[in-house]
């Protein structure tokens, strides 16, 4: 069988560089950036969220959790990165 063109041009595809960073320079997530941020701007909720962590830990029949105080909190977070995230994207 002949091939139309050589079987090693697949071979040696270069690295993909992202144009607009430095050689050298790694891609940074937004998202760790803006996590800490929004945590702050929530801070209520986490307020709220580790006073019931501390309440449900001290509870000797294993019932209960944190779930509608951890949505809240992790809503919160989303639209307040929601936000900000499209300001960091090229």
């Amino acid at each position: 069988m002949s091939f139309s063109y050589s079987p090693s041009f697949f071979q040696h595809f270069p690295k993909y560089h992202a144009p607009h960073l430095k050689p050298g320079q790694e891609h940074t997530d937004p998202l760790d950036t803006l996590k800490p941020q929004c945590l702050v701007h929530c801070s209520s909720w986490l307020s709220e969220y580790n006073q019931c962590v501390t309440r449900i830990s001290m509870r000797t029949d294993g019932k209960g959790d944190c779930k509608g105080q951890f949505e809240e909190l992790t809503m919160c977070q989303d639209h307040c990165i929601a936000h900000e995230i499209f300001g960091h994207m090229k």
